[in-house]
């Protein structure tokens, strides 16, 4: 054993330019897995807390409230860890303020350490006993008299219209009034960063209570987090039916799940679609990339193995000729790729770590304003370890092969012909070399496909070099031309929002409207119901493509398709969307599709404009699901519609309205809008809107009521007139009442997005081209020095210094185009696969835009790379003396 291991130790001093890298390639191999760790890790962690803080750290909530007496069920039960309380909401009369009311939401502690609440504050501290509250920033903002720490006694109770509950989301609504049940005293502890509209009459306040401290008969939102997450779906059902919850029509108790948080965990629903092995996203994003890794460094340290191993064989077959066992001729590879790994592997992992860690913080960096969150390199020693493992187990994959056919060698045959291990190409003539480039390009490709195994490891790093750069700047120009495209197709580059359920003062849109460089503008209103249907009413066309199909229902178990369709009863329940367009808009609509708009305007009875049309307007997912494209429903013209006021299925609304059809078509309205499969869309003019709309729900008049105000502005003008329309909104509206979002916006967030991801991958290629690089000057080094005979055997023959010095030219130019060449039907399929995924690009739009400056410099630094090696190793085999050559047979 100590002579083995002194061998490996002479071996490896005696070998410093092959052993370095190895050592260099096991090393990029650790930093590689541990920075893949690291990404995922990051990655996972920040979408966990984007989730976290959009939806809390709960795993299932009850849809129905639970009361006070049937907590403990919950609480007590054995695999739940915490349980999240909110009381039901509760109107507080305030006297002399701009808005009549707090509405306040008593939370428990675990809610308010646990879920989104305690990011929002802004300003003095949590509740922490009852009584004490935060409330909005606006009621400070609005009502200056108050302050952090004043104690106030409030009127309590509720909201009435006609004797009727108001919900907590209503605006404020005419002939509403205020029922109070008791009064309570409270202490303002903090401002919090909730706003809300300036019709809603409400402050935001929340308020702190125990569980233990309430009444039997109040009623609390619960929702649970449980010890063992992946029986959340089993346990949750158990849970609500000991909570008194009481099934639906379905036999299914009514829970709402945080989806988005158990599917981190690979957490799924029993009847939902089942990932590999049960494992998140990330998780199989993680073991793919570190598997891919894995063999791709399993190949390129195999092959530096390969050739050490070769160059060593008449040493080893020494060793065995006076005793050695196969055993130790193998632990003679595996201490030297352990001893090597031992060094590297370390070292690889910090390099890994703290270059992920720089490259995170870039990224986040470039992302800081277009983000919710900032990403993190967190440390974690189970990734370090898993990293660790899976080093030291490709390395111990790589060194296995060429353990084993060494331990296999007879040894009278590793002494007499130390160079038959290693097997080279079998060797045609290669006719059209001579023609182009003499005798010396011939000898020079026969020499390099000869040995093209040995210059494996070199050629694939190369080729995965040049694929990544290029690779990635063809994403970036196809995802950056097929958003441009998609942009440059849309008819407004200024969106503006206005929530309001009053008319918005003429004088300001007034003062929209005559913005400079508006080309086209829109304004409207929108509206989401139900149309309940029959089946077997539907047209022709649509009828014999199958009709309604199964697939097509969003609640089928079936459904893999994204469409609002649903049902009830066995009748389709049709996704209606009411669009009420301003006067000037609709008339031009009517052009558009050829009716006469005069028909529409002051009707007795309101009359709209059917988009009767199955596939919607996203072609991406007519291609994806083969959708029909045909008229949708049986309907005629002067037919009377009756809608339902819901927009989704399992909603309570008795509202309903008609609608006569007074024109059918297949053109949707220009509002930049995408319209689902199935959905069915209504057009009318806005007087025809506001008729429907004031005789349903008053509740939901914000809903019905916010405006949204398109134009198409050309880019050259559109910043100014960005500045000029934000200078309007804020004269005559608060700045909760109204949005604005500009294609320039868009462009820049775009723009911001490609750079992270730019800044990452390119730091892979970087990693990738060292290898490549590396390789290059180590396998071209040993693989001249093993042929130093060969070309001595030449110029003894008569090839001068100068053949000698084309030859290695030709064969370097050779070497260093080859992975160019494989690449390209790389690219190529890569290229194809991403312009199958877009909406709008073709191949057309992409050769416009093809990044040859990339392209060139990629071929450029492969071509020159591989030439200085040749070089610099080629000095050597020109200077040497011919007969010394000729008589090493060591080498």
């Amino acid at each position: 054993m100590k002579i083995i291991r002194e061998y490996v130790h002479a071996h490896l001093k005696a070998n410093k330019r092959s052993s370095f890298f190895i050592f260099t390639a096991i090393m990029i191999a650790a930093a590689l897995l541990c920075a893949v760790g690291v990404l995922t890790y990051s990655q996972w962690l920040n979408e966990r807390e984007l989730t976290v803080k959009d939806r809390g750290d709960w795993h299932a909530r009850f849809g129905e409230p639970v009361t006070a007496e049937r907590l403990k069920y919950i609480q007590f039960h054995p695999q739940v860890e915490e349980i999240y309380l909110e009381s039901q909401s509760q109107s507080l009369q305030l006297p002399g303020t701009k808005r009549p009311y707090l509405n306040l939401v008593q939370l428990n502690a675990g809610t308010w350490e646990n879920t989104p609440y305690q990011r929002t504050l802004l300003e003095g501290r949590l509740p922490e006993r009852d009584g004490e509250i935060v409330v909005s920033k606006q009621f400070f903002m609005e009502n200056p008299q108050y302050t952090i720490g004043d104690s106030v006694i409030l009127l309590k109770g509720q909201r009435v219209l006609n004797g009727v509950q108001i919900t907590e989301e209503a605006p404020r609504l005419k002939g509403e009034s205020f029922q109070a049940a008791g009064e309570q005293a409270f202490t303002i502890t903090g401002s919090i960063n909730v706003t809300s509209v300036s019709v809603y009459p409400c402050y935001y306040a929340y308020g702190f209570i125990e569980s233990s401290a309430a009444l039997p008969e109040e009623r609390f939102t619960v929702s649970v987090r449980l010890r063992d997450i992946s029986e959340t779906y089993e346990v949750a059902a158990e849970l609500a039916e000991q909570g008194g919850l009481k099934p639906k029509a379905s036999g299914e108790m009514e829970i709402e799940y945080n989806t988005g948080l158990l599917d981190l965990y690979g957490v799924k629903a029993p009847h939902g679609e089942r990932i590999f092995l049960q494992l998140s996203g990330y998780a199989l994003a993680s073991v793919l990339t570190t598997g891919l890794v894995m063999l791709l460094f399993i190949i390129l340290i195999y092959n530096a193995f390969t050739v050490t191993a070769a160059g060593q064989i008449k040493q080893l077959g020494i060793l065995k000729s006076i005793g050695a066992t196969p055993g130790q001729i193998r632990r003679v590879v595996f201490y030297e790729a352990m001893a090597l790994a031992c060094v590297a592997v370390p070292i690889g992992l910090l390099l890994g770590y703290g270059g992920m860690a720089i490259l995170i913080q870039g990224a986040s960096a470039l992302l800081e304003e277009s983000s919710n969150s900032r990403l993190h390199a967190p440390f974690s020693w189970p990734i370090l370890i898993i990293a660790g493992v899976a080093s030291f187990a490709t390395v111990g994959l790589s060194a296995w092969v060429p353990a084993r056919k060494l331990a296999k060698l007879m040894p009278i045959e590793a002494i007499r012909n130390p160079r038959g291990w290693v097997q080279t190409g079998k060797v045609k003539g290669f006719h059209w070399a001579h023609r182009f480039f003499g005798i010396e390009g011939e000898l020079a490709y026969n020499s390099f496909a000869a040995n093209r195994k040995a210059y494996r490891t070199t050629l694939i790093s190369l080729t995965l070099f040049i694929t990544l750069i290029i690779g990635f700047r063809s994403f970036a120009v196809i995802w950056m031309t097929d958003q441009t495209l998609v942009l440059a197709e849309k008819e407004y580059t200024l969106d503006i929002s206005i929530a309001t359920i009053e008319e918005p003062d003429p004088a300001m849109l007034s003062q929209l409207s005559a913005l400079q460089g508006i080309k086209k503008q829109v304004v409207y209103r929108g509206a989401e119901h139900t149309l309940s249907w029959e089946k077997q009413k539907i047209s022709r066309e649509f009828a014999a493509a199958g009709g309604f199909k199964d697939s097509y229902f969003s609640d089928s178990p079936d459904s893999r398709m994204p469409t609002n369709l649903g049902q009830q009863e066995g009748k389709p329940q049709i996704f209606l969307e009411l669009k009420g367009l301003d006067k000037a808009s609709f008339a031009d609509y009517c052009r558009q599709i050829g009716v006469d708009a005069e028909q529409f305007m002051g009707a007795a009875e309101p009359k709209g404009i059917i988009v009767n049309r199955t596939g919607g307007n996203i072609s991406s997912f007519i291609h994806e699901y083969n959708l029909p494209e045909t008229e949708y429903l049986a309907i005629a013209v002067g037919e009377r519609l009756s809608f339902d006021e819901r927009s989704l299925v399992q909603q309570q609304s008795e509202g309903k309205y008609t609608l006569t059809v007074g024109a059918l078509t297949e053109q949707y309205p220009e509002l930049d809008e995408y319209h689902y499969p199935f959905d069915l869309v209504v057009v009318l003019p806005m007087e025809a809107y506001e008729s429907i709309v004031q005789d349903l729900d008053a509740e939901r008049a914000l809903d019905y009521q916010t405006l949204s105000y398109k134009m198409g502005i050309d880019r050259e003008q559109l910043a100014a007139a960005r500045q000029q329309a934000e200078a309007i909104l804020t004269q005559y509206l608060p700045d909760e009442d109204w949005s604005m979002l500009s294609l320039l916006d868009k462009e820049e967030s775009n723009s911001r997005t490609i750079h992270s991801i730019e800044l990452l991958v390119n730091s892979f290629a970087i990693l990738l081209a060292c290898i490549g690089i590396a390789g290059a000057f180590s396998t071209v080094a040993a693989n001249l020095s093993a042929r130093r005979r060969e070309f001595a055997i030449l110029r003894s023959t008569g090839m001068s210094p100068r053949g000698v010095k084309r030859m290695l030219c030709l064969e370097s130019l050779f070497f260093g185009l080859l992975p160019g060449i494989l690449a390209l039907p790389l690219l190529i399929v890569v290229c194809t696969f991403m312009l199958h995924n877009t909406r709008i690009a073709t191949w057309a739009d992409f050769m416009k835009n093809v990044p040859w400056s990339y392209l060139f410099l990629c071929y450029l630094l492969v071509l020159s790379s591989v030439g200085l090696a040749y070089r610099i190793s080629g000095l050597r085999i020109t200077r040497e003396n011919i007969v010394e050559a000729i008589q090493d047979e060591a080498l």
